[in-house]
């Protein structure tokens, strides 16, 4: 009889559900593999009553500040998860964003996250006027 192999998950961890269903993937586990803000997360989450599992999902989310994201409403509609539950997650995976949008994605996005924004002068609206044709990307690199 072949054996079978045991696959397990990245992590495995127990957490409280915050307000709008916010999780937070401890500090540990994002410094042991190098997740940061903005990354994407492949979880698992189960709802567990008395010792026992009762509903499980699956879904991807990204990481906002100290590794803060949200179980998707329709998820904890259907597994019946309230602000203050106790879940079990496991972390399947995760993308580090830069790796797929590159450096200048990331600063677009950082720049969106915070409401960047700058007062021009006439000599920076025709500069930035004269570039349309670079698209967004030359809107971030003004001072460069």
């Amino acid at each position: 009889m072949a054996e079978q192999q045991v696959i397990e998950p990245l992590a495995k961890f127990h957490t409280q559900v915050y307000r709008n269903g916010r999780i937070a993937i401890p500090k540990n586990e994002r410094d042991y593999f190098g997740i940061g803000q903005h990354d994407i997360v492949e979880l698992i989450i189960r709802k567990i009553k008395e010792d026992k599992i009762i509903g499980r999902g699956w879904f991807l989310a990204q990481l906002t500040v100290r590794g803060v994201l949200t179980i998707p409403l329709g998820l904890r509609k259907e597994l019946d998860i309230s602000d203050g539950d106790f879940i079990e997650v496991l972390l399947l995976s995760f993308i580090r964003i830069e790796d797929v949008i590159g450096e200048k994605g990331l600063k677009i996005m950082r720049a969106l996250r915070a409401n960047d924004y700058r007062i021009i002068s006439d000599e920076d609206e025709k500069r930035l006027l004269s570039m349309l044709s670079r698209g967004i990307y030359h809107i971030l690199f003004i001072d460069e």
